[in-house]
């Protein structure tokens, strides 16, 4: 058994570097351009800006910034989004079509999504399981950032999620009611229901979010 002293010091180390590693995304070799991939699947399928608003009931102006990556599209938004192009949300973050019945992801090869240059955003993530094609959970790492918290809208989507909080204090809104969740804390909901998940305080939170649909 490790000591929990030494325990702890691994953890805060594992903390710090993922931490670091989810800010500079944009100096890996091969980052993800969720954006590009979006309007590629778009234009493949023959729709347009206005039809692709139209069947995810976003905005015009938010799918073109989305596609040219500069917002990063929080996970709702992604689901919505992968159902309305007829594709699995994995697709939007891996480049590889063999079929696999597992898969894995070692620290050597995590990718976050690409942060937009030049602004902050509330949110960056690590997807866990992109390589798994035809699956009904999406595993990511989540960095919930202080800048721009105050603009997050709610997010409404089909299927349920999980949220575990790996590091600092979360606040996640469901509907009127607020619950405030630290280290270890875990919230389960229905994604139909608006909610918001921040970070609760000026520092920056990171949280496992495991999410489900049919």
């Amino acid at each position: 058994m490790i000591k929990i002293e030494k325990y702890n010091e691994y953890y805060e180390k594992y903390l710090t570097d993922l931490a670091d590693h989810m800010d500079k995304p944009q100096e890996q070799s091969e980052p993800i351009h969720v954006g590009e991939k979006i309007k590629h699947m778009r234009e493949t399928q023959g729709l347009s800006l206005g039809e692709l608003a139209q069947k995810t009931g976003f905005e015009v102006e938010m799918l073109e910034n989305v596609e040219q990556e500069k917002v990063i599209p929080p996970l709702g938004t992604m689901i919505r989004l992968s159902r309305a192009l007829n594709t699995v949300m994995s697709s939007l973050f891996s480049d590889r079509e063999e079929q696999k019945n597992y898969s894995v992801l070692r620290v050597s090869d995590q990718k976050s999504a690409p942060l937009p240059t030049g602004r902050a955003s509330y949110h960056s993530y690590i997807p866990l399981a992109a390589d798994l094609k035809d699956r009904h959970m999406d595993p990511f790492i989540v960095k919930l950032n202080p800048e721009k918290a105050k603009d997050v809208v709610p997010s409404v989507h089909d299927g349920e999620e999980l949220i575990y909080v790996i590091d600092g204090e979360v606040k996640i809104t469901v509907e009127d009611k607020v619950e405030i969740l630290s280290l270890g804390d875990a919230l389960y909901l229905k994604s139909t229901t608006p909610h918001v998940v921040i970070t609760n305080t000026d520092k920056p939170a990171l949280i496992l979010a495991i999410m489900y649909s049919e």
